[in-house]
């Protein structure tokens, strides 16, 4: 790859050829940027979705977003990186723990550039972006379509994502894209059951 192309706009229709020069030019450039920003869009994304508003208030929750979101990040890229690391060797990958958190880092490549969004959402839909309440969106045809708009925006995104993790991790463990979905897969069985676990204790 031309060392003078921008991997993040190559990452997002040639992932394997991007993060192949990613591991051999840059392994350490924008992982930190990845993971801070990163982590702030997932968390603006389970407070949307989760209807964070209804709980707190909805400036309470964009500060937690913008403290917590981080730390989020590096918990997900470390520990959830190192899962996946462990499972794909068991798969016969050949990937550092490294280059694994770099698949990983650069599958959120996507919600970090359409971060900005997040901003006209709010101005837009203000703090029915937050809660469960959607009165006033449902009583205007035009915001509750351009919500509708944000929500399959929102989809494809998350599927672009997915696309470039198996991809990235595909191309770094020289194994097929198939196997990294089933490495996916496991690692969320992995910190999914414990947490059912501990969901059906709570409920006795």
């Amino acid at each position: 790859m031309d060392k003078e192309r921008n991997p993040w706009k190559t990452i997002w229709l040639n992932p394997k050829a991007t993060i192949r020069y990613i591991v051999e030019e840059q392994p350490n450039k924008h992982y930190i940027l990845l993971m801070v920003l990163g982590g702030i869009a997932h968390a603006l994304n389970y407070a949307s979705a989760m209807n964070l508003g209804d709980i707190i208030s909805v400036q309470e929750a964009l500060i937690m977003c913008a403290l917590l979101g981080p730390l989020s990040g590096f918990i997900t890229l470390s520990l959830g990186g190192w899962v996946l690391h462990w499972i794909s060797l068991r798969l016969k990958g050949q990937a550092t723990l490294h280059e694994t958190r770099l698949s990983m880092a650069w599958s959120w490549a996507p919600v970090v550039y359409l971060l900005p969004l997040w901003g006209i959402k709010y101005i837009l839909f203000r703090n029915e972006l937050f809660t469960s309440d959607k009165s006033y969106l449902e009583s205007e045809p035009f915001l509750n379509g351009l919500y509708g708009f944000f929500s399959i925006v929102d989809f494809l995104i998350t599927i672009i994502s997915l696309y470039i993790l198996f991809s990235a991790l595909s191309e770094v463990n020289r194994f097929s894209v198939w196997k990294s979905l089933g490495a996916y897969l496991l690692m969320t069985l992995v910190f999914t059951i414990p947490v059912l676990i501990l969901l059906s204790i709570t409920s006795i």
